[in-house]
This record gives structure tokens, C-alpha cells and sequence, in this order.
């Protein structure tokens, strides 16, 4: 059973295209959420550099001519089993699933690294590294709250769906998604923050379905040309009045749980004072 379900991962992972995510605009507005988010303590630390840390919140997205970078902004659950029981470390991962985890997705375990990235930067007393930190750890941890980097069918390509992923992520974003209209959910001391990336992708997991589906029905309204489907504007109307709330929602969330990381991170380095500019 084991062989073949290690068959069928990687049958899967070679016939899936690359991942994207939110796209520039919606990486842009939860680092944009989540500095807003802060308290006056670790807040502080990104005074003059707000635009620094969206201009680089998608960096992350031009490092995958390293073949290693891909599965770092995704975790396919299906072939664990129970989204209830996914793997919290790489070993169990393996145990599981063989050599393939890697392939799979390792998105949660990047999400720890690079906020202990984030702590070390707070406790050397560089502003410049702690904002670049906060611009790549909120990439990933925005990655986590996009419900297709949680399935193996993240493009829709096993459900006749192909560009799903774009359309949710990106044009629905780049259509109707103002932050000033969003709301900043404020961040908060979280002992467990550290375990917290299985619960936001569980999360996001169970908002696969209903998306497909949204997408399915939106796309009656879309007629096939011999050039293939340019979705109408019917479809995009239809598509955001269904998932226009969840889109929403995932970006608000994100905010918030990057916010929360920020603030944890801040707490965990001991709290750190930044150092006043020397006087001119």
C-alpha cells in the first residue's frame, strides 16, 4: 500500500505546474495588516521601514530556479491521511510517506525556521535584518492561509479546473482587494505560536471544497472558444460574490497570524528596546 501510495504522490507532483501565491498585491497587504496589527514595542522596530518590508514580502516567489524552493510555500495533505494528523516533524513525515515528503510540501517547518530567523535578527538589534526577517517569514505564513497549497490539486488539474489557482489567489485580488478596506485584527502573546502553522493550514485545507466548487459554477457562465476559455465577466462577478468574503477572510487572517509571529518573536528575543538614532 505504502509503494503505491508513494507511486501515485509522485505520478501527481510531476503532472502538477509550479506554485505561485497571493501574488505581489496580496503579500503586500498582509505584511501591510500585520505591521499595523503591533503593539508600540515591536512596532517601533519598523518605523521608516513599512514600504521595505512589503517591497520584499514576495522575494520568497523569484527564488525557485532553486529546485528546493518550490516545496517550501506548500504542504499536499492527502497523502498523509486525516488533516487531523499530519506529521509535526520531518521524521514523521517520513515515516509516513518515504522519501517523497520533501516533494510534498514543507511549508509549516519553513514557517518555524524562518521565525527563528526573525527572533535571532530582534536579538542582534538590527532594524534592516528585522524587517527583511518579517518580509520573508510573512511570505510563507501568507502561503499557509491560500486554500490550494493545501491539496494536491492545486491548479484544479484533476477536476477539469485548470487556473483556479490564479484566479482565486490573483484575480480576484487584483480585482477588488483594497487593504485600507480590510480589517486589522490585533496581534497577541501566544505561547504555542511556534505549533500554530498546522492549525492555519488545516484551516485553509477545509476551505478547498467549497472554493472548487464556487469555481465550478462561476465557470457555467463561461463559453469554450477554439482559442480555449477567457472567463467572462459574469464569471469574475460570480466567482467574488462567493469567494469574495473568503479571500477576505484568508488575507485578514494572515495579517493577523504574522502579527501574532512578529510579536511572539519580539517576546521570545527578550523584548528588545530599539536603540535611539544618534543624534546629527
Amino acid at each position: 500500500m505504502r509503494i503505491f501510495t508513494r507511486a501515485l504522490s509522485l505520478l501527481l507532483l510531476l503532472m502538477a505546474p509550479p506554485l505561485s501565491a497571493w501574488g505581489d498585491r496580496g503579500h503586500r497587504v498582509v505584511s501591510s495588516l500585520a505591521l499595523r496589527s503591533l503593539p508600540e514595542g515591536p512596532r517601533a522596530w519598523f518605523a521608516g521601514r513599512e514600504a521595505e518590508v512589503c517591497d520584499h514580502a514576495s522575494d520568497p516567489d523569484h527564488w525557485k530556479s532553486d529546485k528546493k524552493e518550490g516545496p517550501r510555500h506548500f504542504l499536499d495533505m492527502e497523502p498523509y491521511g486525516d488533516p487531523e494528523r499530519l506529521p509535526h516533524t520531518l521524521e514523521e513525515a517520513r515515516a509516513i510517506v518515504g522519501g517523497d515528503y520533501y516533494r510534498l510540501g514543507v511549508l509549516p517547518w519553513i514557517i518555524q525556521d524562518r521565525w527563528r530567523d526573525l527572533v535571532a535578527a530582534f536579538s542582534e538589534g538590527d532594524p534592516g535584518k528585522v524587517a527583511l526577517a518579517t518580509a520573508v517569514l510573512g511570505h510563507y505564513i501568507g502561503d499557509a492561509h491560500v486554500p490550494l497549497h493545501t491539496t494536491l490539486n492545486h491548479d484544479g488539474q484533476f477536476t477539469h479546473q485548470r487556473g483556479v489557482h490564479s484566479r482565486w489567489e490573483s484575480g480576484l485580488v487584483e480585482r477588488h482587494i483594497v487593504a485600507d478596506e480590510l480589517t486589522v485584527l490585533m496581534a497577541s502573546p501566544d505561547a504555542a505560536i511556534f505549533h500554530r502553522p498546522w492549525e492555519w493550514l488545516q484551516a485553509s485545507h477545509a476551505l478547498v471544497p467549497q472554493l472548487l466548487a464556487d469555481d465550478r459554477e462561476a465557470d457555467r457562465t463561461t463559453a469554450q472558444t477554439t482559442r480555449g476559455k477567457q472567463r467572462s465577466q459574469a464569471y469574475w462577478m460570480i466567482f467574488w460574490a462567493r469567494q469574495g468574503p473568503v479571500v477576505k477572510q484568508q488575507l485578514q487572517r494572515a495579517g493577523e497570524h504574522l502579527g501574532d509571529a512578529i510579536l511572539n518573536a519580539w517576546i521570545a528575543a527578550g523584548k528588545p528596546a530599539i536603540a535611539a538614532k544618534p543624534p546629527i
